[in-house]
């Protein structure tokens, strides 16, 4: 069974909303398997809100591209089924992984076509991935994520790391905008 109407409620939302937080009751109606996120906090220096609410940051600070932003709208979703606290600080291995799996699950249950929900499940998986801003590096990077969605990683993790606390994103921001400007100098384009 899939539900259209609820697919395209939410493609509206993401691409119509200047913030998405305006749309917090009807998200979690559409995306049952958010809830779980609301009240996950996230007890590290890396972070400044709940796994929710930077979630949603992130949603906010993506660009007005449908991959983009259902990408920032699932890509933590598994934090708190990964959660862990050692010393009282929180850790959240393999939530990438975790994030992938459900993200499947729900773009199948949306009715999302296969070719759009597995571009997103691969950012997914390696949005967190480093790309080690040297010529190797971001070849790595494009043989492990694949040129076309290039593009839209740079992208996304730009707008992932502006949702986590001044801490984590004033020493990666520039390190990433390296590496794009690497991977713009190998020939490759935009979204």
């Amino acid at each position: 069974m899939t539900y259209s109407a609820d697919r395209e409620n939410l493609n509206y939302i993401l691409i119509s909303s200047k913030d998405i937080k305006d749309y917090k009751d009807e998200i979690l109606r559409i995306v049952p398997e958010l809830i779980i996120c609301v009240d996950c906090e996230q007890n590290m220096p890396a972070h400044i809100y709940n796994v929710f609410d930077h979630i949603l940051e992130t949603v906010n600070n993506v660009d007005s591209d449908l991959i983009l932003k259902i990408t920032a709208l699932l890509h933590d979703i598994g934090k708190p089924y990964r959660k862990t606290v050692i010393d009282n600080v929180d850790s959240f291995k393999g939530h990438e992984e975790a994030s992938e799996i459900i993200a499947n699950l729900i773009l199948t249950r949306l009715g999302y076509e296969e070719d759009f929900k597995n571009k997103i499940c691969r950012l997914i998986k390696y949005h967190d991935y480093y790309i080690t801003p040297i010529v190797e590096g971001v070849k790595e990077a494009v043989d492990l994520i694949g040129d076309e969605l290039m593009p839209y990683l740079f992208c996304f993790q730009k707008a992932d790391l502006l949702a986590h606390s001044e801490q984590r994103y004033k020493p990666r921001l520039p390190k990433l905008n390296e590496a794009k400007v690497i991977y713009e100098s190998m020939g490759k384009g935009g979204i």
